[in-house]
């Protein structure tokens, strides 16, 4: 349903330029285009609003990772680190959420489909009461001569069906009312034969041509889109054209006579005017405001076109825009349902695995950042960073002998019994990973960011921008202290409760390279691809120790 509502949204705003640009190119098509072309061209718009509306409700897949987290036992730069302290801001309430428990497309979805019932709860009792009331008030007409006039027009139009005419005393313009049992009805007052011949030939027209069943497919498209202004506009233009259009069809093939007294039958009826109408119901006299130009149009004896060229745009453009946002919405689904899929975590030194959020603040004297992808059918994982390095552990074994390896990046002496630390043979600012489709171990591999930089940078001058570790100062190191006592030392504690031993000291570091952006493109087996980002800054508290804050950003 969620692929559904931005389909709707992005439907609906792309059509809605298309009406708009109609609309106002409509008085410049009219003095080259018949009326009834540009009627039809409508119908192609308003059944463009129905057609592309598919739901389709996906079912979400919640799958829980239980992977059992590994302990490093060997850091790769041989320092060790026990932090005073750990802040931790864990985000409880999942991307996108706009109450506790109700996503955004939840609750919009919600609101439409309630505006549709109010729409058509509102237009469907009107229309009901109007319907009672002319049932109650109206008489059929048995007038011997308007009954004539009426059965040669149904003869002229090779109209077939039973048609009533009624005499309603609570309408001020003729009209045709009723979808299965059509019915015109007139007001109560005088009309001369020539405009009982004018209205009856109009209302006619319409149960022909089944402007009714127009009416309301243009109503169920006004109730989906309830929410675009622009679709009510549409909807007051059709009405005006589709008076146009019976119009022309009435004074089709009539000289300048008959033309003008088709007008003063339009006028004639314009002082009995009342606000007794419904959507689903044609209306003789179209409006006030429309009237010059509805005469102008009438006494326009200049042979038109029928607008075929027109119609043929409209039906080109509905179609590319229908096709251009199911496109867009075919994306934004496949990068919505990948996100669901995919699940960063952001390693703290304070939760377990389990309890990692998408935001942290870390106290780390050797500045590094951990981070977990999870997910399912992931083909391809491609991570970058700006300023520092990456590199992984993979415990899968199963790819990228460069992050399992140990070999691979450094050497053991066996005469000196040491090891060679080749740091530039693992450290990265970009590495990708390639899963075959049997994979699924994507919790079994460690990301990691490292401020490798900082680090050489900080150990310039034997290590003078360490407080307390090689700055002055010196903490001296004594033969008696166990090789536990020495790593806690590095990591800031000298076991007399002193904060900030062995932390490095930012002062004089350029400010932009103690913050990094590291970029996580994943991709899927079906070639979806989204873009994840974590944002990452290192400084110095109150107490000099080192602190990396990072967060995701989607």
């Amino acid at each position: 349903m969620k692929d559904f509502m931005m389909m709707l949204l992005t439907y609906s705003a792309a059509l809605s330029m298309v009406i708009l640009f109609y609309i106002a190119i409509i008085p410049l098509l009219s003095k080259h285009y018949s009326a009834t072309g540009l009627y039809y061209t409508w119908l192609v718009i308003v059944i463009g609003l129905l057609i592309p509306f598919r739901p389709r409700i996906d079912t979400a897949v919640i799958r829980t990772n239980t992977a059992t987290r590994v302990i490093l036992s060997n850091e790769i730069l041989n320092i060790s680190k026990r932090p005073v302290y750990t802040v931790t801001q864990t985000n409880s309430a999942a991307p996108g959420k706009t109450f506790p428990g109700i996503e955004w497309w939840q609750l919009m979805t919600a609101v439409w489909i309630a505006g549709i019932i109010i729409f058509l709860l509102y237009h469907g009792l009107k229309h009901y009461r109007f319907v009672k009331t002319v049932n109650r008030w109206s008489e059929k007409i048995k007038d011997e001569k308007i009954l004539a006039i009426m059965k040669n027009i149904i003869n002229e139009l090779a109209i077939s069906g039973q048609i009533g005419l009624y005499l309603c005393p609570y309408i001020g313009s003729p009209m045709m009312i009723g979808l299965f049992k059509p019915g015109i009805l007139l007001p109560t007052q005088n009309y001369s034969e020539d405009e009982i011949h004018f209205i009856l030939k109009h209302e006619l027209i319409h149960y022909k041509r089944k402007d009714l069943w127009y009416k309301c497919l243009m109503l169920l498209a006004t109730a989906i889109h309830w929410f675009n202004p622009v679709i009510y506009l549409m909807s007051k233009a059709i009405n005006i054209q589709c008076e146009l259009s019976c119009d022309a069809e009435v004074i089709s093939g009539t000289d300048a006579n008959t033309r003008q007294r088709y007008c003063e039958t339009l006028i004639g009826i314009l002082k009995n005017q009342s606000s007794l109408k419904t959507a689903l119901s044609t209306n003789f006299y179209g409006g006030k405001k429309g009237m010059k130009n509805r005469i102008s149009l009438i006494l326009d004896t200049n042979k038109k076109k029928i607008g075929l060229i027109v119609f043929c745009i409209a039906l080109i453009t509905t179609i590319g825009a229908g096709i251009a946002s199911i496109a867009a919405n075919s994306e934004n689904a496949s990068a919505s349902k990948m996100n669901s899929d995919v699940i960063i975590r952001i390693a703290d030194q304070h939760n377990v695995r389990e309890n990692f959020g998408t935001s942290v603040s870390n106290i780390d004297s050797r500045p590094h950042l951990e981070f977990y992808i999870e997910g399912k059918d992931i083909a391809k994982i491609d991570i970058s960073c700006e300023n520092e390095y990456l590199y992984a552990v993979d415990w899968t074994k199963t790819q990228h002998e460069k992050y399992w390896n140990v070999d691979y990046y450094q050497t053991f002496d066996e005469e000196t019994q040491t090891s060679t630390f080749y740091a530039d043979r693992l450290y990265d600012k970009s590495m990708s990973f390639t899963f075959s489709e049997d994979f699924s171990e994507y919790p079994d591999i460690w990301y990691r960011w490292k401020a490798y930089n900082l680090y050489k940078w900080a150990s310039e001058n034997n290590y003078s921008r360490f407080l307390g570790y090689g700055a002055g100062p010196k903490i001296e190191i004594s033969d008696q202290m166990t090789e536990e006592q020495k790593l806690m030392l590095a990591a800031g504690d000298d076991g007399s409760r002193v904060t900030g031993l062995g932390h490095i000291q930012l002062d004089g570091y350029p400010e932009e390279l103690t913050r990094d952006r590291i970029t996580i493109k994943i991709t899927d087996r079906n070639g979806n691809t989204i873009a994840k980002y974590i944002n990452v800054e290192i400084s110095n508290n109150e107490f000099n120790e080192t602190v990396v804050t990072a967060s995701l950003e989607n």
